[in-house]
């Protein structure tokens, strides 16, 4: 099994150090909400703001204890219990530990991404309300561009169409909010399908077309 490789000088650090762990094997991916999701949306609500930078600002020190801090805490509970359901016999990652000085969003999703598309990762398990967190679902649509198995808490699969409607009905519940992240996703997902859907009708026309020849 090849090494995860990155052009990136500080994603190939951590991938060196992950290596120490996964030791050539394969693993199992843990996507939970963190930074985003549906305790931030309710919060929002609650706060009366529209978007996840307004909120922070807002709750200054009580971002951590009432937002990232439970989200990690569920995030780790969740990579735990994957770990017990595979009996040892998986390697499990969860983003949560993770935290880089001077990070922001868009390098540790661009980490995650890297890593879903390296191989290694031998299916995504989603937690509860995945559909709401904007990490969650980016992590989907690369988890799916990758080919890679993506499953919710009962080990059961989720199809690409099942989560556009999770993911449509996630923005409609929260539509006077700041759901762009949200949306972008959803319409790469469709993107997706009517690529796919394109690409099967040109193979049907064209094996049609070879058994005419015939």
């Amino acid at each position: 099994m090849s090494s995860i490789k990155s052009n990136n000088p500080q994603f190939a650090t951590l991938f060196t150090a992950m290596e120490c762990v996964l030791n050539g094997e394969n693993a199992i991916y843990c996507s939970s909400e963190l930074t985003s999701g549906l305790r931030a949306f309710n919060e929002m609500r609650k706060q009366r703001v529209k978007t996840s930078a307004e909120l922070k600002d807002k709750l200054g020190s009580e971002w951590f204890p009432k937002i990232f801090g439970p989200n990690i805490e569920l995030a780790n509970q969740f990579a735990e219990s994957v770990r017990r359901a595979e009996d040892g016999k998986m390697l499990v990652i969860t983003p949560a530990p993770l935290k880089v000085q001077d990070w922001g969003q868009p390098e540790y999703n661009g980490f995650w991404t890297e890593l879903l598309h390296s191989k290694r990762i031998e299916s995504v398990r989603f937690n509860e309300d995945w559909q709401y967190s904007n990490g969650c679902t980016t992590e989907f649509v690369e988890a799916q561009a990758a080919e890679i198995h993506t499953l919710d808490v009962k080990r059961e699969i989720i199809a690409r169409d099942a989560a556009i409607e999770l993911i449509a009905a996630a923005i409609k519940e929260f539509a006077d909010l700041d759901t762009s992240l949200l949306q972008q996703n959803l319409d790469r997902l469709v993107a997706t399908r009517t690529l796919r859907t394109t690409a099967t009708v040109e193979l049907d026309g064209l094996k049609t077309k070879v058994s005419r020849r015939r």
